[in-house]
């Protein structure tokens, strides 16, 4: 406060020094100074802690307009503030009454009259409220009526009216100063008198007077400064409620999760299962448990639609001899790879699943036959039908209650709204009281909710059997002993379960298995699903099969 006083004084003393003007006067004398003859004021102190203030302020050579000070505002520690209201203001010249004008900036209040040209005496009267302040032992009345004035005052008399009183002092000076006024004293038969004698311009009298307990009621005003350790408070009160909602909220997130979002299945559980069966004539045949289909299976794995899981039902349309695969010959060996996609017209009678119609008319559309390189803006513009399609097989499947979509983007929105609610809690706690942690607390409730809502899609009791197989097909693509297969029907039979492992994992050794089929150096064509160009080899498969994958990756979900 002092430092701020002292901003105030100089900033008038700068005044002063600048224009050859007094900060209490806007105009002066050309044959003397303007000063303050005598400030005499009457202070008298309710019981409730109100002070009435009466002053006389005889002015000597002072025009134009005349402006003083009262500091109004005490920095405390803590962020706190005490204020002091100047209330019932009335400024007379003799019997008549002046406009004057009140403002109050920052820790000071001023008080201007204009015009006092001619006027040899001013009389303020005005009532205080907030000055007295509770102490150990009692209460004070801290009040500083002379501050930052830009006049000599050359004798100031300040006398209390006042029940009993305990102790007081005075220092006058600069504002950051401790050397005491005049006289300062408590009067035997009246109430404590101050005297200061010679108060140069920009100088402060601040005054205490103390009074024994239950004399004068306290009536501080209080006011927090803004301030992050203020508004984000780690008091006892404001701490242990966030930390409660904190606590409640994790609970709660648990509890919804273990209700809502946790599946209905072991997933431990293991269920006997094969790709292959034997069948007729010794010969084995392809039968993935229960119809599932690569971009199903990847979907109940992790309930959602990934890239792999498109690009992998792809690869098994062409597998099953709905769609042909062929890579373009490159006209450099630094040429962007390409490849062209054939719907098969002639293609096996066996009932394709719904997604997978869907996924054919979004490649293909009205032709037979389109580049990788051309797909993106036909199939990204049916992209989302085709996911509708799985999300409701799976659906129809029993595997989920309700679409794993949707059920997240439920409990997303919901997240979303509740770390909304969160913020905006925040900014108005911290804004106007101490309690941001508790907005805070909210926040991380809701950010909580976003991240759960994730795992929310629980899976059906329906879904136990199926992930049994799932586990088990996985097992059997990872270790199975490829070599074991027919060889008459090695390609075949790989080709079969490459779609899966590309899925499940293991994809490079079914493809390693593919290459192994290739029995000379000379170029191959490749299979009925995957051809290559002009000079093309089983052994560039892998590469091929990876850019292919990159490619159409890139294709379907690149935007």
């Amino acid at each position: 406060m002092r430092l701020r006083l002292l901003g105030v004084s100089l900033c008038a003393l700068g005044f002063l020094a600048l224009t050859g003007v007094h900060a209490g006067a806007t105009a002066g004398s050309a044959t003397a100074d303007p000063v303050v003859t005598n400030y005499d004021s009457e202070i008298r102190v309710d019981r409730d802690g109100l002070l009435k203030v009466s002053e006389t302020w005889k002015l000597s050579n002072v025009t134009g307009t005349f402006t003083r000070f009262l500091v109004t505002r005490d920095h405390l520690q803590d962020d706190v503030d005490h204020v002091q209201k100047i209330e019932d203001l009335q400024v007379k010249a003799g019997d008549g009454v002046l406009k004057s004008e009140q403002t109050t900036d920052g820790d000071i209040t001023s008080i201007a009259v204009a015009d006092v040209a001619g006027v040899t005496q001013l009389d303020f009267t005005y009532t205080v409220r907030g000055a007295v302040a509770k102490t150990l032992n009692g209460t004070e009345v801290r009040f500083a009526p002379l501050t930052g004035l830009g006049l000599t005052i050359q004798d100031a008399n300040i006398t209390y009216s006042t029940p009993e009183v305990s102790h007081v002092s005075c220092f006058a000076g600069a504002p950051d100063s401790n050397t005491p006024c005049t006289l300062a004293q408590i009067g035997e038969t009246a109430g404590p008198t101050f005297q200061q004698q010679g108060l140069p311009p920009g100088n402060t009298v601040r005054m205490t007077v103390g009074f024994p307990d239950g004399e004068i009621a306290a009536n501080s005003i209080v006011e927090y400064r803004k301030s992050l350790k203020r508004s984000f408070s780690t008091d006892t009160a404001q701490l242990i409620t966030a930390l409660l909602v904190l606590l409640l909220g994790a609970v709660a997130l648990l509890v919804l999760y273990r209700l809502r979002g946790r599946d209905q299945v072991d997933p431990r559980r293991v269920v006997p299962a094969s790709l292959f069966s034997l069948g007729q004539d010794a010969r084995i045949d392809f039968t993935p448990p229960a119809g599932l289909r690569p971009g199903e299976v990847g979907t109940l794995i992790d309930e959602r639609i990934d890239p792999v899981d498109v690009t992998a039902t792809i690869i098994d349309l062409a597998v099953r001899g709905h769609i042909s695969i062929t890579e373009l010959e490159h006209d450099t060996e630094y040429s962007r790879p390409d490849w062209e996609l054939k719907r098969i017209a002639n293609a096996p009678a066996e009932e394709l699943q719904r997604y997978e119609n869907v996924l054919v008319r979004a490649i293909f559309g009205d032709t037979d036959s389109v580049l990788v390189s051309e797909l993106g803006k036909q199939v990204r513009a049916n992209l989302g039908e085709v996911q509708d399609a799985l999300y409701d097989g799976v659906v129809k499947r029993g595997w989920f209650t309700e679409r794993p979509d949707r059920t997240r983007s439920l409990w997303a929105t919901i997240g979303i709204g509740v770390t909304a609610v969160g913020v905006i809690l925040t900014v108005v706690l911290a804004l106007f009281s101490s309690w941001g942690l508790l907005g805070l607390a909210v926040t991380a409730v809701g950010i909580g909710l976003i991240v759960i809502g994730r795992h929310m899609p629980a899976k059906a009791p329906a879904a136990g059997r199926v992930l049994g197989q799932v586990a088990a097909i996985r097992g059997e693509l990872l270790e199975m002993d490829v070599s074991e297969l027919p060889t008459d029907q090695h390609a075949e039979l790989c080709s079969r379960a490459l779609p899966y492992a590309v899925v499940l994992g293991g994809s490079e050794r079914w493809i390693d298995a593919l290459v192994a089929t290739d029995a000379s150096d000379d170029e191959d064509e490749g299979f009925h699903w995957y051809r290559g160009p002009r000079g093309w080899h089983l052994q560039y498969l892998p590469d091929s099969l990876r850019n292919l994958t990159t490619n159409l990756t890139g294709a379907l979900f690149t935007r």
